[in-house]
């Protein structure tokens, strides 16, 4: 930022302090953009696309629904918030003067011993940002590499999930965490939708966003999303993260892990 003081102007620095400039010095910084057409760069932290808070029903599945499974005891190995759930919930809302609806609401989740910060937070995760306005491609796809490698690394698959590390997350989350701490917003697909009935398969919406540069195998670079298909019928039904040298980064069970990247024929 630029402080004129009398005829001299200043440049304020990130510490606070100012060291005077010349004018003829200061040029104005250009922020690295994609074309026109597809998702465009953020500049600021990006904030996730739709209602954090939201109750769960039968169907949903993520983080919240891990949580209150284990509470209910109903956990059998995938985070679907399923019939066993329901009843689950629904006699522990008896048991504790609540209505009994079998669904989730704040007030629920509190009375099982969760805090309201944590039903809010969980939903509305975006990971930070990473690269700056005048970095360019490099350090944009960078911040999306590295952030997964640093911070996922290791933990485990679980369905429907794409928020902080602290937990586990699915193969389209962890895509979707990396492009927010790349500056990119998949708009539509959003890390708060994710545990919505419907979106089980955002693979297959990102591969049909349009606002997703589409390239050629034999073209493929460092940071760019390898889709998988069902062999026959060509469903997309997983994607990844390219590092170069045919090797991936992918949220697949177990776990999140680097591995061998093949073409399919």
């Amino acid at each position: 930022m630029v402080t004129p003081t009398d005829s001299a102007p200043v440049l304020k620095l990130s510490n606070g302090k100012y060291i005077s400039a010349k004018k003829s010095l200061i040029a104005k910084v250009k922020g690295y953009q994609n074309p026109k057409g597809y998702h465009q760069v953020h500049y600021t932290q990006v904030k996730p696309y739709g209602h954090a808070g939201y109750n769960l029903y039968r169907g949903y599945e993520g983080i919240k629904t891990w949580k209150v499974m284990h509470r209910m005891g109903t956990w059998y190995g995938k985070n679907y918030y399923n019939q066993a759930t329901y009843n689950a919930v629904k006699n522990f809302q008896r048991r504790h003067g609540l209505k009994a609806t079998g669904n989730v609401n704040l007030k629920t989740w509190q009375k099982m011993g969760f805090s309201k910060k944590s039903w809010y937070g969980i939903d509305s995760y975006v990971a930070p940002l990473k690269a700056k306005a005048w970095q360019g491609r490099k350090a944009h796809v960078e911040a999306m590499i590295l952030t997964k490698l640093n911070k996922y690394m290791g933990k485990p698959w679980l369905a429907g999930c794409s928020s902080s590390p602290a937990y586990g997350v699915d193969c389209s989350g962890l895509v979707m965490q990396g492009l927010y701490a790349g500056g990119i917003s998949p708009i539509p697909t959003s890390s708060i939708g994710h545990a919505h009935p419907g979106n089980e398969w955002n693979s297959r919406n990102l591969w049909a966003d349009k606002h997703l540069k589409r390239v050629a195998y034999s073209q493929r670079r460092r940071g760019d999303l390898v889709f998988y298909y069902q062999p026959g019928a060509h469903t997309i039904w997983h994607v990844a993260i390219y590092l170069g040298h045919n090797r991936v980064i992918e949220s697949w069970p177990p776990c999140v892990s680097c591995s061998n990247f093949q073409q399919s024929t």
